[in-house]
């Protein structure tokens, strides 16, 4: 049997270290280009507004500063309007907790007698329990102050840059496509800018119709626990709102949390609001959902699982919200590249006379 050498050649060695290079560099760089792609979904998302003030003769420029001032307008206003209720409602769950074993023991009885327990005992081993958790939260929380700080700062100053990249991309937009499609070969160069505008549509029709089905997913939410007559609707309201961004387990997660709140408030009613949450999950899956969203590509819930997990994995938060419109785009180049090549083989097949 014959030795084998396997010759390696110095251009080759050269191009494997330059790609890992790449890549590290890539790596180390990825917040910028997670920027600039959530920079790119708003600007998808508000440009019809801006289209919307043109066609009023308004200069684009001027377009784009009446429409970044809207929208920071209303994202204030939703916040005036949220967080004092919010702090004082939170303030009471923690109050209501303390009452909990005795609003449990009142509700079902049959706990005292089966499991001898009784209010002070569940009271007690309760106030055990958080006390120890709070103070570990507490100490953990001041040790990791300046951390907290920095994060904070960090994304003042990231949600910043964001509306400016915006504001920049809707002013220079259609220079900024054409520039781009210039390296482009002239073959191609219709595909190419066919796919940007599409995914724009696409990622702009995503997140508005995001925003439209956690609006509902919301009120519905207030209109069912004030319904339970729950106290704390709207907090519980807006965060199963904020929830629903991630599918499939925002919907869960936001059920769930809803339903151990009012366990906590009235336990009687616990298993009224197990089943008006699941109502609510399904409307939203088979009806909200796909009414506000079917102008967008529909994406297997296998796949949008599976993307959610690697963007968390990834980026945490921020990796699973960007995950979907990701696979969003990926797919809608994919369609696009396939059928623009069966255009193109069906063109060039001969034809029999």
């Amino acid at each position: 049997m014959k030795n084998q050498t396997i010759e390696i050649s110095t251009k080759t060695i050269l191009t494997i270290i330059g790609i890992l290079v790449l890549l590290f560099l890539l790596i180390k760089i990825a917040t910028i280009f997670v920027l600039i792609f959530i920079s790119f979904i708003l600007m998808s998302a508000i440009n019809p507004v801006v289209v919307f003030f043109e066609k009023r003769k308004i200069p684009r420029g001027l377009s784009v500063f009446f429409t970044m001032i809207i929208l920071i307008l209303l994202i204030l206003l939703f916040l005036v309007i949220t967080i004092t209720p919010i702090t004082s409602q939170l303030n009471k769950i923690i109050i209501s907790i303390e009452n909990l074993p005795t609003k449990v023991i009142s509700s079902f009885p049959f706990l005292k007698t089966e499991f001898h327990l009784s209010a002070s005992s569940l009271k007690s081993s309760l106030s055990r329990y958080f006390t120890q958790n709070v103070y570990n939260i507490f100490i953990s929380s001041f040790n990791n102050l300046s951390s907290t700080t920095i994060n904070i700062l960090s994304t003042i100053v990231y949600t910043i840059l964001i509306f400016v990249m915006s504001a920049y991309m809707l002013v220079y937009k259609d220079h900024f496509y054409k520039t781009s499609l210039q390296v482009i070969p002239k073959k191609n160069r219709s595909k190419i800018e066919k796919i940007l505008y599409e995914v724009e549509n696409q990622l702009g029709s995503w997140l508005r119709g995001q925003i439209l089905i956690s609006a509902a997913v919301g009120i519905l939410f207030w209109i069912y626990l004030f319904i339970l007559g729950n106290p704390y609707a709207f907090p519980l309201a807006l965060f199963a709102a904020f929830a629903e961004v991630i599918p499939f387990v925002g919907p869960i997660v936001s059920g769930i949390v809803a339903s151990i709140v009012v366990l906590f408030v009235s336990p009687s009613l616990f298993i009224f609001s197990v089943i008006f949450a699941a109502l609510i999950q399904q409307l939203e899956a088979n009806i909200i959902g796909p009414q506000i969203m079917k102008r967008v590509i529909g994406i297997n819930p296998l796949i949008v699982i599976i993307a959610i997990f690697i963007g968390s994995t990834l980026d945490g938060l921020i990796g699973a919200l960007i995950a979907i419109p990701i696979i969003t785009v990926i797919q809608l180049v994919i369609y696009d590249i396939l059928e623009y090549d069966l255009l193109e083989n069906n063109d060039n097949t001969p034809k029999n006379n």
